[in-house]
């Protein structure tokens, strides 16, 4: 099992840069970097800047989204990051959610399988220096690229549909389905169900996990702190249906999620988040509880990374260099 660790930019970008080197020393494997250029900093200005001030850690967006930046030019952002940290970039594509409300567009709208194969297939294709058609009919290439980029796409997902076009399409996937094992499963039946379509096998893929954490001495605080990254967990379908009892707490998130409290611990709609499901979605709780939950995690053999993601700093919140710091001496250090 890898670890990575997923950063929201609501902080300078010299202090996410100390974050990202912190996150390099303690010996996580990737660190990713979320888009919504309305609640956080520049992403590629972002990535640029914690690749050059990095020499292991691999880099990428977690994820970037096709209304909000044309293929073309992420595509040739993604290609520049691997000219200044060559073999450490990976990309994460889908139809995000967050970026998208704060434009007043609606999960519906954004949320299309056709969407994402046609951004993971479009940045592919630029990457090996083949041409795309524009949605004008004429056709286009990045003519700057001296050769190839062998750089991994992955594709995220939640519900059924998204899951298994992930699998379908991706080197590799991001399921953001919680960290129950069941869940997690049936989650990977339906990304393998996209690999067979491909001629691929599920063990062909790199499977990620997309997990809210936070972990602290005070189990109370820890809980808290991640309710704001469940509330947007469960903006999104599940490879399973919600319980009956649950669909009335999660429609109500649904309505009341303010997409400018994104990245903010202490976001309003984290109140509506019922003790139960931050148990379903999170890593949350003392060491002892997350290191228990992270076991269970590794129980489904078929996952190869967990990209703990810890909500934004707030008031009365714990620090983000505390999440990561605990996580990988009291969780990794001792589930290896």
């Amino acid at each position: 099992m890898k670890f990575d660790v997923g950063i929201l930019g609501t902080q300078p970008v010299s202090t996410i840069v100390k974050q990202v080197q912190l996150a390099e020393s303690l010996g996580y494997d990737t660190a990713w970097i979320a888009d919504t250029h309305l609640v956080c900093r520049e992403l590629w200005v972002t990535l640029t800047a914690c690749a050059l001030a990095t020499s292991r850690i691999r880099l990428g967006p977690d994820i970037t989204v096709a209304h909000t930046r044309h293929i073309s030019v992420t595509a040739s952002a993604i290609a520049s990051l691997d000219e200044i940290a060559e073999g450490r970039v990976v990309i994460g594509v889908g139809t995000g959610g967050s970026a998208a409300q704060t434009m007043g567009l609606t999960l519906e709208q954004t949320a299309k399988v056709a969407t994402l194969e046609r951004m993971v297939t479009s940045v592919r294709n630029l990457l090996r220096n083949e041409p795309i058609r524009f949605e004008s009919g004429a056709e286009g290439r990045l003519v700057w690229l001296e050769h190839p980029r062998s750089i991994p796409i992955y594709a995220a997902g939640s519900g059924p549909r998204m899951l298994t076009a992930a699998g379908r399409v991706g080197d590799g996937t991001i399921m953001y389905v919680g960290v129950r094992p069941d869940i997690l499963r049936a989650g990977l039946d339906c990304v393998a169900a996209g690999a067979r379509a491909a001629g691929k096998h599920v063990a062909d893929l790199d499977v990620a996990i997309w997990a809210p954490m936070s972990v602290g001495r005070d189990r109370e605080l820890a809980r808290d702190h991640v309710r704001g990254r469940v509330a947007s967990a469960l903006r999104h379908p599940l490879p399973v249906p919600f319980s009956v009892e649950d669909r009335a707490a999660v429609e109500r998130v649904r309505k009341e999620y303010d997409a400018f409290q994104h990245a903010t611990a202490g976001a309003e709609h984290r109140r509506l988040v019922p003790d139960h499901l931050v148990d379903l979605m999170a890593l949350a709780g003392t060491p002892e509880e997350v290191r228990e939950r992270v076991r269970q995690v590794m129980t489904v053999p078929e996952i190869d990374r967990i990209i703990v993601l810890p909500q934004a700093p707030g008031e009365g919140f714990i620090a983000r260099e505390h999440h990561f710091t605990l996580f990988a001496e009291e969780v990794m250090a001792r589930v290896a």
